[in-house]
C-alpha cells in the first residue's frame, strides 16, 4: 500500500506539473497582434480551467482511495495511506496587452499544437497509469473493487475532460492557422 500511495503521490504531481506547463505554454506561444491576445487569453482559460477541473477529480480520487486503503491498512495495524498534492487553483497569468507588436508564425503555433499534444498525452497517461497502480496493488477485498470502481470512473471523466479541452484547444490552433495561411496567400 505504501508503494502505492508513493506512486499515486508522483502520477498526481506529475499531473500538476503538465497542468502548469499547459497553462503557461498556452499564454506565452510566440505569436503577437490583437488576435493573439485574444488566442492565448482563450487557451490560457481553458487550460487553467482543465487543471481546475481535474485537480478536483484528483481530490476525489484520492479521498476514495484514502478511505479505502486506511480502512485495510487500519486493520492490519498500519498507518492511514494518503496521496498528498497540490491542489491550489490554478489562474492563467495575464497575456501581455497588445502594445502593436505584429508577429505571426505558422511554424510558431505547429509547434506549440504539438507541445500541447504532447501535455494532453502525458496528462492522460499519468491517470492511466495511477489507474493501473492501484490495479495491480496485491491486496484483494471488495473495499479494493470498489476503491478501483471508483477511481476507475472519475479517471475515464478526468481523461474525457483532456480529450475535450485538447480538441477544443487544438481547434483553436487550427482555426489561427487557417486565419495566417489565407492571410498570406
Amino acid at each position: 500500500m505504501k508503494a502505492y500511495a508513493g506512486q499515486a503521490q508522483e502520477n498526481f504531481q506529475s499531473i500538476r506539473t503538465e497542468l502548469d506547463n499547459l497553462v503557461s505554454d498556452a499564454v506565452g506561444v510566440k505569436y503577437y497582434g490583437q488576435n493573439a491576445f485574444d488566442f492565448k487569453t482563450k487557451c490560457g482559460q481553458m487550460a487553467a480551467d482543465l487543471a481546475n477541473a481535474l485537480t478536483t477529480d484528483m481530490g476525489r480520487i484520492s479521498e476514495s482511495v484514502r478511505t479505502a486503503t486506511s480502512n485495510i491498512s487500519a486493520a492490519l495495524g498500519g498507518s492511514p495511506v494518503t496521496i498528498e498534492f497540490n491542489g491550489a487553483t490554478v489562474s492563467p497569468p495575464a497575456v501581455p496587452g497588445d502594445d502593436g507588436t505584429v508577429g505571426a508564425s505558422v511554424v510558431q503555433l505547429e509547434s506549440f499544437k504539438t507541445t500541447v499534444k504532447t501535455h494532453f498525452t502525458a496528462i492522460s497517461d499519468f491517470f492511466s497509469d495511477h489507474l493501473r497502480s492501484l490495479e495491480q496493488t496485491e491486496w484483494t477485498s471488495t473495499a479494493k473493487d470498489n476503491a478501483v470502481q471508483g477511481v476507475r470512473s472519475f479517471t475515464t471523466g478526468a481523461k474525457n475532460k483532456v480529450d475535450e479541452t485538447s480538441s477544443e484547444m487544438i481547434n483553436a490552433i487550427d482555426e489561427q492557422i487557417q486565419a495566417l495561411n489565407r492571410a498570406n496567400q
